[in-house]
């Protein structure tokens, strides 16, 4: 049973995701959702635990699942990635698996285990059963190769002051790697 103090932290009616994101890794908030999800017994509680942080969910979880990524590489510990797929299917399962944005999670982690060179397989398989068979499937086709590539997000390999981390790349015209359009010239 989670603690009404936790509770509120989780649906912290200020929560940003940027801020989240970017925060010092491992944070404070890491180890509440890692609280939250440890205490997890069956489906009913993950589908309350989602609803009930429903103004937060898809962004802080979303995000969890990128920093275990980062933390999996820094800390060379691949069950990082299992945690961060279980917050990735919380956002998932949050948002009825409609997305506005396309989710980072499973990108990431599929390259952490390439990073820390073991099987993604492993790992992604180890989705526990209390997650929804939408939830599950849709980690089970990414996996198969029906989901987005890593190359395609707006994330690189870089480092903070901790060690390695992904960092979501500077917001540009050209982010897709395509050449800027070509300037007008002043003559007329």
């Amino acid at each position: 049973m989670l603690s009404e103090e936790l509770w509120e932290r989780l649906n912290e009616p200020r929560f940003k995701a940027r801020e989240y994101e970017e925060s010092e890794l491992p944070g404070p908030l890491d180890s509440d959702v890692e609280t939250a999800m440890a205490a997890l017994t069956n489906q009913r509680e993950f589908e309350l635990l989602a609803r009930y942080t429903a103004k937060n969910a898809v962004g802080m979880y979303g995000m969890y699942a990128v920093r275990m990524a980062s933390l999996a590489v820094r800390l060379k510990e691949p069950e990082r990635i299992e945690r961060g797929l279980l917050g990735f299917c919380l956002a998932h399962y949050s948002c009825g698996g409609k997305f506005y944005w396309t989710p980072p999670g499973p990108p990431l982690l599929r390259r952490a285990c390439e990073l820390l060179e073991v099987e993604a397989e492993k790992y992604f398989s180890g989705i526990p059963d209390i997650v929804p068979e939408y939830s599950r499937r849709a980690v089970g086709e990414f996996l198969a190769g029906e989901g987005v590539d890593a190359e395609g997000l707006l994330y690189v390999e870089g480092e903070d002051e901790g060690g390695f981390r992904f960092l979501r790349k500077p917001f540009t015209v050209d982010w897709d790697g395509s050449p800027p359009p070509p300037q007008a010239s002043g003559a007329s």
